[in-house]
């Protein structure tokens, strides 16, 4: 269940099916950034999410978001070069802001908007300072794939404890989107096609 306070971790990944938690290539720091995990999640940012609506997701920076016009754009991308990077600071959360995981997922995959559940970053992070940028994905006709040179992710939430002062029947009552798997169901997830 997405609810409580939790790491977010970057999988490499194309396939929902596939993925798994040996598919780690790092978390997300507090400041939204991709960053390598040694494995201790110090270097994971502490995400909470909000008990009441919008429910969304915050750190000790802000509240997260991929509508920061200060973040930087996915200018290699065909579909995504206007698409802003994930952040977390000082922002007006609104609903658009939520992540969300669809039941029926094997792990708390974390989606965004329309069923998108897939993500881009340039490439995954090798050294203990580095800190990227991650977008949404974005596909089209001429760009049917992920970014050319860029990783293909998904993020997994990892829950470490609760939300202060909450009940367990007060974290159910949350509601989202009402997107459920079944066996044998053919659903990208990919979000919807661009229209450019």
């Amino acid at each position: 269940m997405l609810a409580g306070v939790g790491h977010i971790r970057v999988l490499a990944s194309d396939d929902w099916q596939t993925a798994t938690p040996k598919s780690s290539v790092g978390c997300l720091d507090m400041h939204g950034k991709l960053v390598m995990d040694s494995g201790s999640g110090t270097e994971c940012g502490v995400f909470e999410r909000m008990p009441s609506f919008p429910y969304t997701l915050s750190t000790q920076m802000g509240n997260c978001t991929f509508e920061n016009e200060k973040a930087e754009k996915n200018t290699d991308s065909h579909y995504g070069k206007g698409d802003l990077a994930w952040s977390c600071g000082e922002h007006k959360a609104d609903i658009y802001d939520e992540l969300y995981t669809v039941t029926g997922f094997p792990y708390i995959f974390l989606c965004s908007g329309d069923i998108a559940c897939y993500y881009d970053a340039k490439r995954a992070p090798t050294k203990p300072n580095d800190a990227l940028s991650l977008w949404q994905f974005h596909w089209g006709t001429q760009q049917m794939g992920i970014t050319p040179g860029h990783v293909q992710l998904q993020l997994m939430w990892e829950k470490i404890g609760d939300n202060p002062k909450r009940s367990q029947q007060q974290a159910n009552d949350i509601p989202g989107p009402r997107v459920q798997i079944t066996p044998g169901m053919q659903m990208p997830l990919r979000g919807t096609k661009s229209k450019v």
